[in-house]
């Protein structure tokens, strides 16, 4: 079968489904009566591949979930151009599953709109106001909370939090819309459910720590009013999105022939673990495989740990010998062992759960960094490694020393996180560091960035870890004076007790 010209694939658009269902999987589902019984922030690629995909799956299952489909706000400059691309296409969009063997596209038709804030900031504030919507989401980041990562406390003085207090009827932050939506609703005797998406610990008790103390500074009865009639259910989310390509689109144009300007890349696999806890009712997730909960901490704990905590212990060894994705670092040799040892020491601080086998999990979650056809990049996985440093890594530290068990390739992970950010690869490659919070390591930097001790000194990161560990900065110390001294692949070879040859280097061998 010969593939279309991507000059001559089909604009994706609600007028041409019936044409493209030849081409792709369709939404075979009558989105003119969907209402917007969710109203979601912040629609980028992670949302669009895991909410979104399970209210399309439910609404292509019962005809009684289609007042569960999700109106998307955007609050970022780069959201603009997102916001054109679904306008022009109905506010269709498609998600390409890939794996080594599976290349399937999807139309996803649960979106059922978009707005774009700082171009329509009463309409979104009406859109999260309305009586429709019962359920608020959020895709914000990590560090979009305003919570201090040492003390937890939210930011008041920040300059948007300020400014938005300022301006309660023009926001600009999610905060300070929900805030004036929430007014809105309280008027209106109108509960509602903020339901976190984001990959972080706690998550619902990150978004109800933000928005209870920005109503407190806004005054009023605002706050009584959120404490008694809102939740904020925390969820266990999972699916690997890289960033979307011109290539990627152009994959889609030539071997599915559709025009999609906004498409999703990802996975096969998803989780959702949730907590079931909502005001004013929900969809029926459990219908489309979300795990429902009481308590969703151990989940969460479990996912951070190995997925999330693998990720940070081969990203940054892997950035400095330039490889440049999760599933060129796994088939190296040593970063494999690496990730191997990693994950058999960190999992000892973890018990099985309901629905998850710790073997099981461990050994897909090598087979999902083994994904060739992903692409996802190293660079990625290193950004914002402050803050992925206090929740991935250090927990599972601090509980190996508690325990006085042996902490075994975590200082190495902590080591290797710190010699990074030099900025220069092994082969000399200077590279930018993405790390918005990255500004606290000043003091270790400028004092050359080898001293382990002024690192440990930097408490928004390690708190008192330098204190109650006495043994953990030394060893950290050895491994770093190695990285600098020998490189990474006789530091890893020291460390790993391996002879240091990759596979890469084996084959060029023979």
């Amino acid at each position: 079968m010969s593939l279309p010209s991507p000059a001559l694939a089909v604009p994706l658009k609600q007028s041409s489904l019936l044409e493209l269902k030849a081409r792709a999987s369709v939404a075979d589902h009558d989105r003119g009566s969907l209402t917007s019984g969710i109203v979601h922030i912040g629609v980028g690629g992670f949302n669009r591949s895991h909410l979104a995909v399970y209210l399309d799956d439910l609404l292509l299952t019962s005809s009684a979930a289609g007042h569960w489909g999700e109106f998307g706000i955007g609050l970022l400059p780069a959201d603009l151009a997102l916001h054109d691309a679904l306008a022009e296409q109905d506010f269709l969009y498609g998600v390409l599953e890939r794996d080594r063997d599976i290349e399937n596209y999807r139309v996803i038709g649960s979106l059922t709109g978009h707005l774009y804030a700082p171009d329509a900031q009463q309409e979104v504030i009406d859109q999260l106001a309305s009586p429709e919507c019962k359920i608020i989401s959020l895709t914000v980041t990590e560090g979009g909370y305003f919570l201090d990562d040492l003390s937890g406390e939210f930011r008041l003085a920040e300059e948007a939090i300020q400014r938005d207090l300022e301006n309660s009827d023009a926001p600009a932050t999610w905060v300070g819309y929900v805030a004036a939506a929430a007014s809105a609703r309280m008027r209106r005797g109108l509960p509602f459910t903020l339901l976190s998406c984001d990959n972080l610990q706690s998550n619902g008790e990150a978004a109800r720590k933000a928005l209870l103390s920005f109503a407190a500074a806004r005054g009023g009865a605002l706050h009584s009013w959120i404490a008694a009639n809102v939740t904020f259910p925390n969820s266990m989310v999972d699916r690997i999105t890289p960033r979307t390509s011109a290539a990627d689109r152009d994959f889609i144009a030539k071997h599915f022939g559709v025009r999609d300007l906004a498409p999703v890349v990802t996975e096969p696999f998803r989780q959702w673990v949730l907590e079931d806890n909502f005001a004013a009712g929900r969809p029926a997730f459990e219908q489309a495989g979300v795990y429902m909960t009481s308590d969703v901490a151990p989940y969460e704990k479990t996912k951070m740990r190995l997925l999330n905590g693998g990720h940070f212990c081969i990203a940054y060894c892997s950035a400095l010998l330039d490889i440049p994705t999760v599933a060129g670092a796994v088939a190296d040799l040593q970063i494999r062992e690496m990730l191997e040892q990693f994950l058999s020491k960190v999992r000892t601080t973890l018990r099985d759960l309901p629905g998850i086998d710790l073997d099981e999990y461990t050994a897909t979650i090598l087979r999902r960094f083994t994904n060739p056809a992903i692409g996802d990049q190293i660079s990625r996985i290193c950004s914002d490694g402050s803050a992925k440093i206090t929740k991935f890594i250090l927990p599972s530290l601090r509980d190996l020393l508690t325990a006085k068990a042996a902490a075994n390739l975590v200082p190495l992970v902590v080591a290797s996180w710190l010699h990074y950010q030099r900025g220069v690869t092994e082969s000399g490659q200077v590279f930018a560091i993405s790390d918005p919070g990255g500004f606290v390591l000043a003091p270790f930097l400028a004092a050359g960035g080898d001293d382990a001790a002024l690192a440990f000194a930097l408490r928004p990161i390690f708190g008192d870890m330098a204190q109650e560990f006495p043994l953990l900065v030394p060893a950290v110390q050895q491994h770093l004076d190695n990285f600098r001294i020998s490189g990474v692949r006789a530091t890893l070879a020291k460390a790993l007790g391996s002879p240091g040859v990759s596979k890469r280097d084996r084959r060029s061998a023979q």
